[in-house]
């Protein structure tokens, strides 16, 4: 698996064109193309994905839904390109990125995947402000100074502007999922991958996320799919994909 944090834009290469319709009054940004994931040992063999096709249009805020161990986070695993399928395509923005390095796939990340993790993912012992920009520090051609103020700015957006300074153990439990949103905020990419971004939280605090993530949505445009297990939440949102088995049910 690449590094998350390393970065180097990919290459221009000519690549396959997307496979499959794309609705005429969208643009897709993710398409899985029959894509499979299997696990193996010695013994054992485990499909978490089973020939999956799915198209994420750009704008969309999309929920994945599906029991336990039913392929979810395997599934947001291969959209951020922090895994590789077995078989089958996966295309970002109609660009084929079987071929790419691993160098290649983390600049690619880097410049259009924001990840918000149900644990937060913050480094304790560094500042708020120094967790927002630490995924800048890999990006090519940026100053010091337009990474202080892209986190600066990404952090205004989640309503955090007064607590640069403090430390994560200073924050509660929503304060530092909206740390977290903000620093997938701050590279300005094409699409946020939630994972349980609520799962960790109580239910009022869980509804100022949501709602937050419908905010930047709604206002900025953010492509998000969100894994969930809330039904509630899913609901908000503008489809929802359920998954059984590793298999696509709805």
């Amino acid at each position: 698996m690449a590094n998350l944090l390393t970065s180097s834009a990919p290459d221009a290469r000519p690549l396959p064109a997307s496979s499959g319709p794309a609705p005429a009054d969208a643009t897709p940004v993710l398409r899985l193309v029959d894509v499979e994931k299997v696990y193996q040992t010695d013994t054992i063999e485990t499909v978490a994905l089973n020939r999956v096709n799915l198209v994420i249009n750009r704008g969309e805020f999309v929920s994945v839904m599906g029991p336990s161990g039913c392929g979810k986070s395997t599934l947001l695993s291969l959209m951020g390109l922090l895994d590789e399928p077995t078989s089958g395509t996966i295309e970002v923005d109609g660009r084929a990125v079987r071929s790419y390095t691993d160098k290649e796939l983390a600049g690619l990340r880097n410049l259009k995947i924001g990840f918000v993790f149900q644990s937060y993912h913050l480094i304790n012992d560094l500042a708020v402000l120094d967790n927002v920009e630490l995924p800048l520090l890999y990006r090519p051609g940026l100053s010091g100074k337009e990474r202080r103020q892209r986190a600066l700015a990404a952090l205004d957006k989640v309503g955090l502007s007064a607590r640069t300074t403090h430390f994560p153990s200073q924050l509660s439990g929503g304060q530092r999922q909206r740390v977290a949103i903000a620093r997938a905020l701050a590279g300005n990419p094409e699409i946020i991958l939630a994972d349980e971004p609520t799962g960790n939280l109580d239910s009022v605090m869980g509804e100022e996320i949501m709602d937050l993530l419908l905010g930047l949505n709604e206002r900025e445009g953010v492509t998000i799919v969100m894994v969930t297990h809330d039904e509630r939440q899913a609901m908000k949102t503008e489809r929802v994909i359920r998954f059984f088995d590793g298999s696509q049910v709805g």
